[in-house]
């Protein structure tokens, strides 16, 4: 996964995690608390993850 790549991702991944949390304590689908909650956990985990395989290719350039 090339730099740019991985900052769209992580720029998309944000912006959907951001949106999740607010339109789900807009409409309450899952209650504001736990549309707060699953947003942040996708965000950390989906974060943590392109991290991981950006690192992973980058290190293998070196």
């Amino acid at each position: 996964m090339n730099d740019k790549t991985f900052e769209w991702s992580f720029t998309a991944l944000s912006i959907i995690a951001v949106l999740w949390m607010i339109v789900g304590s807009i409409f309450t689908v899952l209650g504001i608390l736990w549309s707060i909650i699953l947003g942040l956990v996708v965000w950390i985990v989906g974060g943590g993850a392109l991290l991981y395989f950006w690192g992973k290719d980058y290190i293998s350039r070196m």
